[in-house]
């Protein structure tokens, strides 16, 4: 069983306009709840791209569509892949429509994290920090009675921060100084955290 990737896609008109994307959005809607030849469900990306008559046997395209949406400036389709992105495949959809993207991926047993949208038009997080829960970290006493409640202000969920001085505002109690996630990352050895940073590709 893979490694799933959830994966956020933003498919805009590098002219600003949207007559192409109303098309875009219509013709991938349609596989939400796609009917495969034996008339089951199936939300399939290599659905999407046989139909549309996109040759597939080139193209890693083990994923699932999961969601679509129009805005006024974009498309955001949202899909889980095996493993990784599938920005060949993205390639492939773009292209027929005449549309650039950018996307965003996280994957964190493979340690992928990846933020296309330099400029943050669509996607404006930096940096993250994973769920964890302050039991599973296991610290010694001495860490656990120093930082704990510390840790359990801001445990049991993901954190998303735009730059790195969000980052530090979430540590300002912890008495650490960093100038850079490196340099912060060295002091969360010791709790077994680490602060991930989207790359750009």
């Amino acid at each position: 069983m893979p490694n799933w990737c959830s994966n956020s896609i933003a498919f805009y008109q590098e002219d600003g306009g949207n007559c192409l994307l109303e098309a875009f959005y219509t013709d991938v809607s349609k596989y939400m709840d796609f009917k495969d030849v034996n008339g089951s469900p199936s939300d399939w990306v290599g659905n999407y791209l046989t139909e549309n008559k996109i040759d597939t046997d080139s193209l890693y395209c083990r994923g699932f569509f999961a969601n679509c949406e129009l805005h006024s400036d974009h498309v955001l389709v949202s899909m889980e892949t095996a493993w990784e992105p599938l920005p060949q495949v993205w390639d492939k959809m773009a292209e027929k429509y005449g549309l650039s993207y950018v996307y965003i991926a996280e994957e964190p047993g493979m340690g992928i994290y990846i933020n296309t949208d330099v400029e943050g038009r669509f996607f404006t997080d930096r940096y993250l920090l994973d769920y964890f829960e302050v039991e599973d970290l296991e610290l010694d006493s001495e860490t656990l009675a120093e930082f704990g409640e510390r840790l359990k202000a801001f445990s049991e969920h993901t954190h998303y921060y735009e730059n790195f001085d969000d980052v530090m505002n979430d540590f300002k109690d912890f008495g650490f100084k960093a100038d850079n996630i490196e340099s912060l990352n060295k002091h969360l050895e010791r709790f077994n955290l680490e602060v991930y940073e989207y790359a750009k590709e």
